[in-house]
């Protein structure tokens, strides 16, 4: 994906090399020409939210499963893994759970020894439906980013609640993106010491810390240095013995 085109163009698209994941095939479950997402943060790769482009609509999961099967299928390997993400949040998806069911399936079918991951910033996870939809993905890669949220995820929600789902989901993984606005720093001490308490209320099983890799929506948004990620991963250590920690 270039930096000038931000927005995945198809339902299926890569296979891209992920930090996180390794050769990673995206399901984009997102109407086409739309970047839609509960969060607005100003680091996204794919740019601040848009209105739903005119004439587009949510995939069907017909549609989805077909692309998917059809990728596989054309790929001279199997990738490491299928994940759901693209252009906003995935669980949006008004079928959402029939969807993940259909791909499940799909990949049973085509390429039983691929996992399936999604990620997902958390905001519909206290839902039944989604919650058990998110239950059947092999990786559960959610939000919970340091600093203030109206800064660094865009939009004001119920962080506390957002934990307490998360415990539901476990195990799980956090991924925390760790960066710099023009007032505000998710890597000060201040940020690290308000976000740990509820990274251990979260349990997650690990957590993945990292920052910039592609350019922001914001520009003026800044990447945090490598040695202060290997320092705030100490910290997390310390509060979360059991957790698995990684930076990238």
């Amino acid at each position: 994906m270039a930096d000038a085109t931000p927005l995945w163009e198809t339902l299926v698209y890569g296979p891209v090399r992920s930090r996180r994941l390794g050769v990673s095939l995206g399901v984009n479950l997102l109407p086409q020409r739309s970047k839609l997402c509960s969060f607005d943060c100003p680091y996204c790769q794919c740019g601040f939210n848009t209105p739903r482009a005119e004439g587009s609509r949510w995939p069907s999961p017909d549609e989805v499963v077909h692309s998917l099967t059809r990728a596989l299928a054309r790929l001279p390997a199997p990738p490491d893994c299928i994940t759901f993400s693209g252009n906003g949040e995935p669980t949006l998806h008004p079928r959402f759970a029939v969807v993940v069911d259909r791909v499940l399936l799909a990949r049973a079918a085509a390429a039983p020894h691929v996992r399936v991951a999604i990620l997902s910033n958390g905001l519909t996870a206290g839902q039944k439906a989604v919650r058990e939809a998110l239950m059947r993905f092999d990786h559960r890669m959610m939000k919970l980013d340091p600093g203030p949220m109206e800064q660094v995820n865009g939009v004001r929600f119920d962080v506390d609640e957002v934990v307490d789902a998360y415990r539901a989901l476990k195990p799980y993984t956090v991924q925390a993106m760790v960066v710099k606005g023009r007032d505000w720093d998710g890597s000060s001490d201040e940020s690290v010491a308000s976000w740990l308490p509820r990274l251990a209320r979260a349990q997650p099983a690990a957590v993945q810390l990292y920052s910039l890799a592609r350019r922001p929506a914001d520009a003026s948004v800044l990447n945090v240095p490598r040695e202060r990620l290997d320092e705030m991963a100490i910290a997390i250590r310390k509060a979360l013995p059991q957790c698995r920690v990684e930076v990238f």
